[in-house]
């Protein structure tokens, strides 16, 4: 199982994940590039670094959240200042192995190095060849970012709990080898906080859009190794999700809210895919923790008793009943949830994210297979085929830019005048290239045969879907 979750290559694969997010943001530099003309040369610049240059630029959470705002601004036509390209031409030295906040951390204190970029928020100095305002920008993203009713300031850590982060990675890494890294990849900051929300004390959260890359938890988490090690694991599968949703669209009805009996208020159905992503991850590490040798425990001291996750929040149907107190109950709950949503609510990605959970929900189970027909992975019935004429001759239209992901079988195209995001799949990828306006629909449905070797029969039909998804994006004319 450890390795089951980490090899799919849309959702699991770690590396696969970060360097598509590495091609959109190569491919957002050149799109903001066009439209903020002050500081194009410096996005133009950043956009053609290598991916371990450019990597922690990425991973800034500052620039990550201008990045996502201007590319915002862009799609919704918004009448604000551009800022990404404004921070990035006041970072004077070339790029190294550390985006400009981490410059900023002293010590600094990077608690899986072997594993991850990640660094932790120590006391924040500014130094030359940085934005002026970057330590109050951080800031701001954190008190925005903090999902409480009250919280603190950041809480400076003492070299003790530094410590204390790196046992519990440790710790994480030992018991589950493949999914523990995996999950500490999508982390780059780690600060520490003490808040309260509606559901109580914050043991810990991830930053997500607002605080892009980031996990806060509390200081107590840490004195506990495997407490921390279970902590790293939640919280760094949400910052996975967070960058699995920058590749591909799984939700199409945003609105959607789902009775959750262990909380008060219903959660939108991006938080219930996000939770499912997670509990059905934790087991594992429950599994690894019980079943651990004598040479983890001499070190890391024994377990805690029973299922660590979130407490019941007092009063809800959970809490009244006892129930969902595990992961994996909370994992069947919510996969039954979404197995019960209709077609119109998941995008094919979305089914096939939900599909692959719940294949490996299955696994944990011990292989009963139940009802596949109502599993989300199960495509919907397919729409009536479209029809193009062979002698039809189609274009790429001019207004997009591309990134091609060759290594992934991808091609990531913008439009430059609405800023939406297209993923294409190989053989997508192979329609738009045959659609050159010189090739009418007869001869691209031979050569797509000849080169995927789709026989005759199929081919039509592969490509009349294929063109017409092309088309209803704006990709062809």
């Amino acid at each position: 199982m450890d390795g089951m979750l980490v090899a799919d290559s849309r959702f699991g694969d770690s590396r696969a994940i970060e360097a598509r997010n590495l091609g959109r943001f190569s491919l957002g530099l050149r799109l903001l590039a066009e439209a903020d003309a002050p500081h194009t040369q410096v996005l133009l610049g950043i956009s053609e670094l290598a991916p371990g240059r450019m990597l922690p630029l990425l991973g800034d959470p500052v620039l990550r959240n201008a990045f996502e705002a201007d590319l915002a601004t862009l799609e919704h036509a918004i009448a604000r200042p551009f800022v990404l390209g404004e921070l990035l031409a006041q970072v004077v030295d070339e790029p190294g192995d550390l985006g400009p906040c981490a410059r900023m951390a002293t010590p600094l204190v990077r608690p899986w190095p072997e594993t991850g970029p990640a660094w932790v928020w120590t006391e924040l100095i500014q130094e030359p060849g940085l934005p002026g305002d970057l330590a109050v920008r951080l800031r701001r993203l954190y008190d925005a970012g903090v999902e409480a009713e009250s919280f603190s300031a950041p809480v400076v850590p003492s070299a003790e709990m530094c410590r204390q982060l790196e046992r519990g990675a440790d710790l994480l890494t030992r018991l589950l080898p493949q999914v523990g890294p995996s999950a500490l990849r999508h982390v780059q900051l780690v600060g520490l906080t003490r808040a309260t929300s509606a559901d109580g004390p914050l043991n810990s959260m991830s930053g997500g859009d607002p605080l892009p890359a980031t996990i806060l938890m509390s200081p107590e988490r840490l004195s506990d190794p495997w407490k921390a090690a279970e902590t790293l694991l939640h919280e760094g599968l949400h910052l996975k999700f967070f960058d699995i949703l920058r590749t591909c669209s799984l939700i199409t009805n945003v609105d959607q809210e789902v009775r959750i009996p262990w909380r008060v208020a219903p959660w939108a159905l991006k938080r219930v895919m996000a939770a499912l992503h997670v509990y059905v991850h934790m087991p594992l590490f429950q599994v690894a923790a019980r079943q651990a040798g004598p040479d983890i425990r001499a070190v890391f001291g024994d377990p805690s008793e029973g299922d660590d996750v979130d407490e019941v929040t007092p009063g809800t149907e959970a809490a009244l009943n006892g129930t969902y107190a595990t992961p994996l109950d909370r994992a069947f709950f919510l996969a039954g949830q979404v197995a019960d949503l209709s077609d119109s609510h998941l995008t094919p990605d979305g089914r096939r994210f939900a599909g692959w959970l719940l294949d490996a929900l299955t696994a944990l189970r011990g292989g009963a297979d139940g009802d596949r027909s109502r599993r989300p992975g199960v495509p919907p019935t397919p729409a009536p085929r479209p029809v193009f004429h062979r002698t039809l001759v189609l274009r790429r239209t001019d207004n997009t830019l591309a990134q091609p992901l060759p290594d992934y079988g991808q091609l990531l195209l913008a439009n430059t005048d609405t800023a939406a995001f297209h993923w294409l799949n190989a053989r997508s990828w192979l329609i738009y290239s045959l659609c050159d306006g010189r090739r009418d629909v007869g001869e691209v449905t031979s050569v797509y045969a000849q080169r995927t070797g789709v026989d005759a029969g199929t081919a039509p039909a592969h490509v009349a879907a294929g063109m017409a998804e092309l088309g209803a994006a704006g990709l062809l004319h």
